[in-house]
């Protein structure tokens, strides 16, 4: 026997697991399709620059294209490991200083620990 409030709860996580799981096949359909659609693009350009240029030269050229490409690539992800870096050394700062506080309020208030004390033990004792 299952309480009703975890009826709706259940019926929102299985709608998005199946929500989650379509759009993954959707997404792997695309990049199969991409990957398939860019090696016939690649090959179609390589017969037609060998038909005017002849194989060899075709060969080199698209060598050259697909080195700069990997060099811009490299590059790219060099700034955003950068930027993820700073992102995470400001975090990491601004953790420490919330830890700071945190301890510097904490350290401030311990000469007041006591008469939280006795108030709690009074408001208890009232209370029966």
């Amino acid at each position: 026997m299952t309480l009703a409030f975890w009826e709706p709860v259940r019926d929102i996580l299985q709608a998005t697991s199946r929500d989650i799981g379509n759009r993954a096949k959707a997404g792997i359909a695309k990049a199969i399709l991409a990957i398939v659609a860019a090696g016939l693009l690649l090959s179609a350009g390589l017969v037609a620059l060998a038909q005017t240029v002849g194989y060899p030269i075709a060969a080199l050229v698209f060598a050259a294209v697909f080195a700069l490409l990997a060099l811009v690539a490299h590059l790219i992800g060099r700034v955003l490991a950068r930027r993820q870096a700073q992102r995470i050394a400001h975090a990491k700062s601004r953790a420490e200083a919330d830890l700071a506080l945190a301890t510097s309020v904490a350290r401030s208030t311990l000469p007041f620990l006591p008469l939280v004390a006795f108030v709690a033990a009074f408001a208890l004792g009232r209370r029966t």
